[in-house]
């Protein structure tokens, strides 16, 4: 069992913890603020500033923090030298340059677990947050398969991505670009139209926030989130957001009787892939003989559900035949 470090104790990084130890890892934890610090060591985690023997470090910090802010984030423990990074930040491609930029792109695999809620800290952790999410884990997109560089990065990646399914995680590999796009359509658009709509209603008056009942709450329920979280989901992804908010603005150009078609049938194709927490096709297993080889899976839909690091073997579930 590896032994995991994390900095920062909020939703995400507090659920590491508890998944992790709960997986049978060990854990050791740090968070710069005392309260919450002694909230984890009630529950039994090991808090301390010393991660020498740590194989994976985990930066659950917000995102300024990994990315201007990188290097007094690292300096607030100690790391070996050897130690596999791996972050949580919702935006890959500007941790990304940060790391290399710090010389630490050699040791650094960019995650983000698609997983989460309205409500914020340690309190709110749960060693469950993470059982059938969806985890991206990134891999450059521009090595050839078969070189050096592209084999050690492969060997990090299935490392990591082997502790992450051992949380109850499905794996999801994408390059950083593609990352950045897809939750900017997915995450990112999702929370800017509810912040917008719940600003809407404010500003129209009582009478129109009297009316405000189901559809109206859902839609808007994200608006709840940390600031924190909305600046990172917004404004640290602004090209990537832009473009999406193009694609939505696209369809609500359409026809408005083949939107309601449309959508209405591409709604329910959604639910079908998810099965319920759980792609509808089979599963399947592949030596992985690259990065290249990773990156079409999860262009293809693929699910990473089992990883053996040392056989280079992953076990995965894909969207079933005939579904877009």
């Amino acid at each position: 069992m590896t032994t995991i470090g994390i900095v920062g104790l909020g939703l995400i990084g507090g659920s590491i913890a508890l998944a992790a130890a709960r997986a049978g890892h060990p854990v050791v934890a740090w968070d710069p603020d005392p309260e919450t610090c002694e909230q984890a060591r009630q529950l039994g985690l090991t808090i301390t500033e010393d991660f020498s023997d740590a194989g994976l470090i985990v930066l659950a910090s917000p995102m300024p923090a990994l990315t201007e802010g990188l290097t007094a984030t690292l300096a607030s423990v100690r790391v070996s030298d050897t130690a596999l990074i791996t972050d949580v930040g919702s935006v890959k491609q500007p941790v990304a340059e940060a790391m290399r930029s710090a010389g630490l792109a050699q040791r650094y695999i960019g995650g983000h677990p698609m997983a989460g809620s309205e409500r914020t800290g340690f309190t709110a952790a749960t060693p469950d947050l993470f059982t059938g999410a969806r985890w991206v884990l990134c891999l450059h997109d521009d090595n050839s398969d078969g070189n050096a560089d592209d084999a050690d990065e492969v060997r990090r990646w299935l490392h990591v991505a082997a502790l992450i399914t051992d949380l109850g995680a499905g794996v999801v590999p994408m390059s950083a670009a593609e990352h950045d796009a897809a939750t900017a359509l997915v995450s990112g658009v999702p929370h800017l139209l509810a912040l917008a709509l719940a600003r809407a209603a404010e500003v129209s008056g009582p009478a129109i926030q009297t009316l405000a009942a189901g559809s109206f709450t859902d839609l808007t329920r994200v608006a709840s989130s940390s600031p924190t979280l909305l600046h990172a989901v917004t404004e640290g992804n602004a090209p990537a957001l832009r473009s999406a908010l193009r694609l939505v603005l696209n369809q609500l150009d359409q026809p408005w009787p083949d939107l309601i078609e449309h959508g209405h049938a591409a709604r329910h194709r959604a639910l079908d892939r998810s099965g319920g927490g759980q792609p509808p096709g089979g599963c399947e297993t592949v030596t992985v003989s690259g990065a290249r080889g990773l990156l079409e899976l999860g262009r293809a839909g693929a699910v990473i559900e089992t990883v053996d690091p040392i056989a280079g073997v992953v076990g995965y579930r894909r969207p079933a035949p005939g579904q877009p």
